[in-house]
């Protein structure tokens, strides 16, 4: 059967990255995410013979009208929709304006808000017929497989389904046990020009390493999606996917894709080693908690390509890291930075403002902090609680939420009032830390010795401009 897999349109000017948790906007790096979800799962569509069309529509320029024309053209059986919490009332306006094209259309949501609060997703669109509780592949290929057979899906574990009045909801799916039978992700349904780093201005893909993260941070919401258990491909495979993306697509820039790149040391170090192996001619960036690395790790990422890490430090308070259960010390931060700064990589630092325990005085030293370490990168986040997480339950409970509208669930506004801080407070130092730690003399400088040619003058000034619009 035809099915189409979208990304809405953007809810406002920026392209939008709608992908497991990450939920944002493209912001100062004026980069959207390539698809992974949607390709990833078109991948496991066409194993099963389905035709499948993409459409990224947020970086497409594809608006509600357009994509009225496309499905008016393609005129798909089933339409599958990725959605987020800070995004989540503008996706919902799809399902009315596509039957308004396509009366029978089935239409399906995916994404760790609709798959968490089904039955409160459901109430906000009368038009949805499905929803995709946990990681999508598996799930919308039998929705797919039950459509074009005529068979009820009715029970399909990872379903829920609205019917006559009523909504019901199939068993929990198990996650996909062995990442190493997925298919390549289809990238050839997309167009990869749309896709390209800051600055430097080079097309780039996302490829998966690894699904699941058995850490308790209360903020996060991966394990809605993915899960707690660890499932790491196999490194043998992933080069094997990163030769034919070089091949087939040209692309020599990468985002290694997990909760945590560096949880399995050893694993990651066979993966450089085969990297190196095959004499790969690659760049890449990943993410890492602070406490999953060493020198020798370091050193081999080094080699075998990586030039940027990304540390989710979130705090400089280490009573917020222990009331958030990050489980690492501000300490070994420090040491993690000195470290990764020793081996020559690019750092940048991710920090979370709103925290349950923080108060005005906690804000400015994790501001201090920041400025503190060695970091070509800080980007300040106001805490969201985002449904699927802890820090959501727990703000439901204490009464913190200042607000239920979902659009304003983003990182760059807050939403909980604590006791002696609020929301707004909370909003107005991220802007302030945001501005302040950009504009010191000292990033200034290292950002212009970054630009090597007049292009990526010329991205560094759409950077600019984009930053001074976003704040």
């Amino acid at each position: 059967m035809r099915v189409h897999l979208i990304n809405p349109p953007s809810p406002g000017e920026f392209g939008f990255t709608r992908e497991g948790r990450c939920m944002q906007k493209e912001g100062v790096w004026t980069t959207t995410w390539p698809p992974i979800s949607l390709t990833q799962t078109a991948a496991f569509l066409r194993a099963h013979g389905h035709d499948v069309k993409v459409n990224d529509c947020s970086v497409e320029a594809i608006d509600s009208d357009k994509l009225k024309e496309i499905l008016a053209d393609y005129q798909p059986q089933l339409l599958v929709m990725n959605s987020t919490t800070p995004s989540l009332n503008f996706d919902l306006t799809i399902p009315p304006l596509a039957k308004s094209v396509l009366p029978d259309l089935k239409i399906a949501a995916f994404g760790i808000h609709v798959g968490t609060l089904p039955e409160e997703s459901f109430a906000l669109a009368s038009d949805l017929d499905y929803i995709i509780r946990g990681e999508p592949e598996a799930t919308v290929t039998d929705l797919a497989d039950a459509l074009e057979t005529g068979r009820d899906p009715e029970g399909l574990p990872g379903l829920s389904l609205r019917r006559n009045g009523t909504i019901q909801h199939g068993a929990d799916r198990s996650f996909i046990p062995n990442l190493d039978e997925m298919p390549f992700p289809a990238w050839d349904l997309v167009d990869l020009d749309n896709y390209k780093l800051p600055f430097s201005g080079k097309r780039f893909l996302m490829v998966t390493t690894a699904r699941g993260c058995p850490y308790d941070c209360v903020y996060c919401v991966a394990q809605s999606y993915y899960g707690r258990k660890i499932r790491a491909r196999k490194p043998v495979l992933i080069v094997d996917e990163l030769e034919h993306l070089q091949k087939k697509y040209g692309v020599s820039d990468f985002f290694f894709w997990s909760e945590s790149f560096t949880i399995i040391k050893a694993a990651i170090k066979e993966l450089c080693r085969e990297i190196l192996r095959r004499d790969l001619k690659i760049r890449w960036v990943c993410n890492s908690r602070v406490d999953n690395i060493d020198l020798e790790l370091l050193e081999l990422m080094k080699k075998a390509g990586c030039w940027m890490i990304s540390y989710g430090i979130e705090s400089g308070e280490q009573a917020i890291l222990d009331a958030i259960k990050k489980g690492i010390t501000v300490e070994q931060v420090r040491e993690a930075v000195s470290l990764t700064r020793q081996v020559g990589f690019q750092i940048a630092g991710h920090f979370v403002l709103g925290l349950p325990g923080e108060s005005v005085e906690s804000l400015r030293k994790t501001y201090r902090f920041a400025c503190s370490l060695d970091l070509d990168y800080a980007q300040f986040y106001c805490a969201s609680p985002w449904p699927g997480s802890e820090f959501y339950r727990m703000a439901v409970a204490q009464g913190w939420l200042e607000s239920t509208n979902w659009a304003e669930y983003e990182q760059d506004h807050s939403v909980t009032n604590y006791p002696g801080l609020s929301a707004q407070q909370i909003t107005e130092f991220r802007d302030w830390a945001t501005r302040r730690y950009y504009l010191r003399p000292r990033i200034i400088w290292r950002t212009m010795k970054r630009i090597k040619s007049p292009d990526e003058f010329l991205n560094f000034i759409k950077m600019l401009r984009a930053f001074l619009t976003w704040m």
